[in-house]
């Protein structure tokens, strides 16, 4: 099982780990185009959106603690933080869904 998951947080197909497992930035291929295994027929719905949120939000809690510490304008901190949450959710919601995908991969194979 963990094998198929740390293939999918590298956004490689959890059955070959050669195949790049989205078209699009979170649109997973129908089939693999190596292996030609399933994966688009895996439905992940708001799993990976839940598993995100959970994962991130104490890290955010923190960056949003320490930039108010910071005794920034509020014109700096706002945008700053604002930016560093999306670029982050941004940067982590392929890979968990890819994660996700690979667990769900593997228990239905």
């Amino acid at each position: 099982m963990q094998t198929s998951i740390i293939r999918g947080i590298r956004c490689y197909c959890p059955a070959c780990g050669r195949g790049r497992l989205y078209r699009t930035y979170l649109k997973p291929y129908d089939e693999c185009p190596s292996c030609h295994a399933r994966i688009g027929e895996i439905r992940a719905d708001d799993g990976p959106s839940w598993l995100t949120i959970l994962l991130l939000g104490p890290f955010l809690v923190l960056l949003t603690f320490g930039i108010s510490n910071a005794q920034l304008s509020p014109w700096v901190s706002y945008p700053l933080l604002a930016a560093l949450i999306i670029i982050l959710v941004i940067g982590a919601l392929p890979r968990v869904k890819g994660g996700f995908i690979g667990a769900l991969w593997h228990i239905q194979k």
